[in-house]
Parts: C-alpha cells; sequence; structure tokens
C-alpha cells in the first residue's frame, strides 16, 4: 500500500527553506518577541493594575483606561492597545489555516475604523462621575473649607482607587530603591542617607507645607485673630492634609490582591524618580529619566515607535515604487528613459540630510512627518529593482499567453506580472526597514525627533545630554536598538538565502 505525499506550496517550501537557516530563524522569533512585547506593552509597563480587589470588589483598571487619550496621550499607542485584541483573532485564523487575505484586510479594516472613532469620539474619564462630580462642585461652592472625608463621600470608585493605587506603588517604590542602596558600599555620601526619592519629596512637600501653614496659624494667633477667615483656612487645610494621609495608609490595607503589570510598574509618562544622582547605585531597570519618567517603561514603550517607523515608511515607499517600477519596466523606451532619469535625480538627494532642511522648514518634529519623509525619499531602490523584474519577465510565455487572449496592460502588469516579481523584492523590505529605523533614530539622537517621545532616539539623546555624568542612560536604549537592527539583518539574510534558487534545495 503506497502512501500519497501531498507536494508542498511555494510559500511552505519557502518557510521550510528558511528554517533551516538557524541564525536566521532565531533572529525572526527574536523579532517575534519585539512585536509581542510592542504589542502587549501596558500588560509590561503600567501604572494601572490589570486586576485588583478592593474592598471587596472586583476592578480591572487597565482594561479601562486601554482606550482613555487622557492616559494614553499618543494616538499610536491607542492604535497598539485595539491589536491586543486585534492580534489574538489573526494568529488563531493562522493556526487554523483559515488566514485568507480576504479575512486579514476585513481584520485590518475594522482595527482602522474602530482607531478612527476612538481618535474623535474619545471615551470619558473612567474614574469621573458627573453626579458626584457635580456634587462635588456644589459642596465647594458651600463650603469652601472641604473637609477630606466629605471630599471622599464624593468620590467615584475608580477615583478612590486610583489614589490608594498611586500611594501604594510610590511607597513600595522607596521601599526597593532603598533596599538597593543599602548595598552600597560608601553609606557616608548624604544622598544615600537622605534618598530623595518621589515618594520621600513628596513626604517631604507636605511637610514644609503643613509647617508653612502652621507658622501662619501662629501668627494669627499671635495678634489675636485665631478666629478669622485666614487662620480658619489654615486650620481646615492643616487637618485636610493630614486627613488624607491617614485615609490612604488606612485604605492601603483594603487592597486585598492585584495583579500588576509584568516589568514595571510604571507608565512611560508617569513620574517615577526623585534625584537624577540616585541613577549611578541602581540597576538599569530601576533608573528614571532626566524629566523623572520611568526608563525601563520607556524602553518598552519605545519598540512601538521603531516597528511603526520601519513599517510605515517602508509601506510609503512600497506605495510610490511598485506601480512606477511596475510601468518602467513592462513599457520600456522613451517612459523607461525618463522614469529613470528622474530615479537618478531623486537618488542624488540624501534622506537624512532631506529629513534635516524639511524639518527646519516646517518648524515639526511629529513622529509621522519624519516617516512620511522617510518612505517619499526612500522609494527609489524598491522602483530599480522591480523595474529589472518586469525587464526579465514581459518576454516570458505567460506575458505572451496574456496579450494574446487580449488582457489589458494593466491586468497583465497587477495581476500576472507583479506577483511573480514581489517574492524577489521580499529580500528588500528587511534592510530597507533597518534604514528607516536609524534614520528616525539618528534624528531624534541629534535633537529633532518628536518631543515628549519614548523613541528610542530620544532616550539616547536624554543620555548624550547628561553624559558622562549620567551616561549610564545612554546605553539601555543604543543596546536594544543595536539588538533590533541586528535580528533584522539576519532575517534580511535568511530570507536571501531561502529566495535564492541556486540555494534551494
Amino acid at each position: 500500500m503506497s502512501i500519497e505525499i501531498q507536494p508542498l506550496s511555494y510559500w511552505q517550501s519557502l518557510w521550510v527553506q528558511f528554517k533551516r537557516h538557524t541564525l536566521g530563524y532565531f533572529a525572526l522569533m527574536t523579532l517575534l518577541l519585539f512585536v509581542i512585547a510592542a504589542i502587549y506593552a501596558p500588560f509590561l509597563a503600567s501604572s494601572k493594575p490589570l486586576f485588583v480587589i478592593y474592598n471587596g470588589n472586583f476592578f480591572f483598571p487597565l482594561f479601562r483606561y486601554l482606550f482613555y487619550t487622557e492616559f494614553f496621550t499618543k494616538n499610536l499607542d491607542i492604535f497598539f492597545n485595539l491589536m491586543i485584541f486585534t492580534f489574538p483573532v489573526v494568529v488563531l485564523l493562522f493556526v487554523v489555516n483559515k488566514l485568507s487575505l480576504r479575512a486579514f484586510f476585513l481584520i485590518a479594516i475594522i482595527q482602522i475604523m474602530t482607531f478612527v472613532y476612538l481618535i474623535y469620539y474619545p471615551i470619558s474619564n473612567p474614574a469621573a462621575d458627573p453626579i458626584k462630580n457635580q456634587n462635588l462642585l456644589e459642596a465647594k461652592r458651600s463650603n469652601r473649607n472641604l473637609e477630606w472625608n466629605q471630599e471622599v463621600a464624593h468620590m467615584s470608585s475608580y477615583t478612590k482607587l486610583n489614589a490608594v493605587i498611586e500611594f501604594q506603588l510610590l511607597k513600595q517604590n522607596d521601599k526597593n530603591i532603598k533596599n538597593e542602596l543599602s548595598k552600597v558600599l560608601n553609606q557616608d555620601d548624604p544622598l544615600l542617607k537622605n534618598p530623595p526619592t518621589l515618594w520621600d519629596v513628596s513626604k517631604r512637600r507636605s511637610q514644609k507645607q503643613i509647617e508653612r501653614l502652621e507658622k501662619t496659624l501662629e501668627i494669627f494667633t499671635a495678634k489675636g485673630l485665631q478666629n478669622s477667615n485666614e487662620a480658619i483656612d489654615a486650620k481646615a487645610s492643616i487637618a485636610y492634609i493630614n486627613d488624607r494621609q491617614q485615609w490612604l495608609q488606612s485604605q492601603e490595607s483594603l487592597l486585598q490582591f492585584e495583579i500588576l503589570p509584568l516589568l514595571s510598574h510604571f507608565h512611560w509618562e508617569d513620574d517615577a524618580g526623585g534625584s537624577q544622582l540616585l541613577n549611578q547605585h541602581l540597576h538599569w531597570w530601576q533608573m528614571s529619566r532626566i524629566n523623572h519618567k520611568s526608563l525601563l517603561a520607556a524602553l518598552i514603550f519605545g519598540i512601538r515607535i521603531s516597528l511603526v517607523v520601519g513599517i510605515l515608511a517602508v509601506a510609503i515607499a512600497l506605495t510610490i515604487a511598485i506601480p512606477i517600477g511596475s510601468l518602467a519596466g513592462y513599457f520600456g523606451g522613451t517612459f523607461d528613459i525618463f522614469i529613470s532619469r528622474i530615479l537618478e535625480i531623486w537618488e542624488s538627494m540624501p534622506t537624512f540630510f532631506m529629513l534635516l532642511l524639511i524639518i527646519a522648514i516646517t518648524q515639526s518634529k511629529s513622529i509621522f512627518l519624519i516617516i512620511c519623509i522617510i518612505g517619499f525619499f526612500g522609494w527609489t531602490g524598491f522602483s530599480r529593482f522591480l523595474r529589472g523584474e518586469f525587464f526579465k519577465q514581459r518576454n516570458l510565455p505567460y506575458v505572451e499567453a496574456c496579450k494574446s487572449l487580449g488582457y489589458s496592460n494593466s491586468y497583465t502588469i497587477f495581476v500576472h506580472i507583479l506577483p511573480n516579481a514581489i517574492p524577489p523584492l521580499l529580500t528588500l523590505l528587511p534592510f530597507s526597514i533597518m534604514g528607516a529605523i536609524s534614520g528616525e533614530a539618528g534624528l531624534s539622537f541629534l535633537g529633532l525627533g518628536e518631543e515628549g517621545s519614548c523613541s528610542w532616539g530620544v532616550l539616547m539623546d536624554e543620555g548624550r545630554s547628561s553624559f558622562p555624568a549620567q551616561s549610564e542612560l545612554l546605553w539601555p536604549p543604543a543596546f536594544l536598538l543595536t539588538f533590533l537592527l541586528v535580528a533584522i539583518a539576519l532575517v534580511g539574510d535568511a530570507l536571501r538565502d531561502t529566495l535564492d534558487p541556486k540555494l534551494r534545495s
């Protein structure tokens, strides 16, 4: 009895060949980890727990804030947060072998439409309660010295929970930093005796405020004005601060169970550190940036920017290059000569210097402007490659058959020749993505990247600006950027070998 062996399809045979390239396969798995980390970044670094049991009630803070634009202030983060739900659908359809091109585009359209809706019709603050907010405003108007307990009575559940979680995380961060500083041998440094963590800075600020109010109260009392409005306000403010602190301490014990993000308990836009001088005594994952934000959280969310820059810039370049290269290669003659001269002129303009020029003219550092410029000046290589492939394909028998059957030129070009010319073009994509990511990082490193961003180039610029005193801020983003670029290069090298017919077994 003979067993019939099903032949592999073209793409299946390419995958088998690619897996034989051990280094390239390992690099592809590394890239996949980068993609997963970018999509699920809020689960790795955020100040909002995934799940909390507070005062006997269940809460899902992170999921409530995933699409809230006042917490995730960058539109890019909202887009990636949507992928938290669409990415598993794509993977599931791929595993069960049901992922067709039509299904993929349908999911992409749903993703984009939902993203546009969330940007133009943002969700309201999950902690906001219109009725309680209105009652609180009316209470403050009627009583200028509203007590803390009275204010708590008008708070929504999420407002209370957010305050308690922030209190707990700053306290825990202070404890972790001081435990690490206790291991430093030289304990004579005044910085180590009273380390200015964010928790400690907040406590000192509250204490100074109380001392100032007490002095004010003493002055009014000495003058016999203890019943004046100013003295009453000072007493009320002191009581408010003390009551708030006591309430937070008492409420912390009501956090019965928490599932916190895996790597960092701070969002990349949250204040996470006190003095920058502490960085020299801490591990890199505990460091804070020069703006007191969490370095680790910024590194994780920076993956999103690098991937988007690489993919979108190359997509723009392909959108321009495919029709131009296809038409030039198919028709040839005068049209091809004209296109070739345009390519030569366009290639003479260096992309990086054009980036500097356009940013200087527009006075804009938008990340999407940078992406458009990189794509607009990076299409010539794709166009030349496609032109050569079309020269090779247009005289083959299947093209002659299309002409004999009376198919239009556009149908022949984009339905028959282009699919055969695309696979060799894939070898250029990884290296073009590398160039786009490097271009954005280099521009940000020079201080021309998007301000208020967590791009790895921006992080390296912060390390450069504080060099050599804070040189430890420079190497984590530089290492991650290098690691990502090397992984992309290895994937490109393996893909080139896979598509080479001479090396295919």
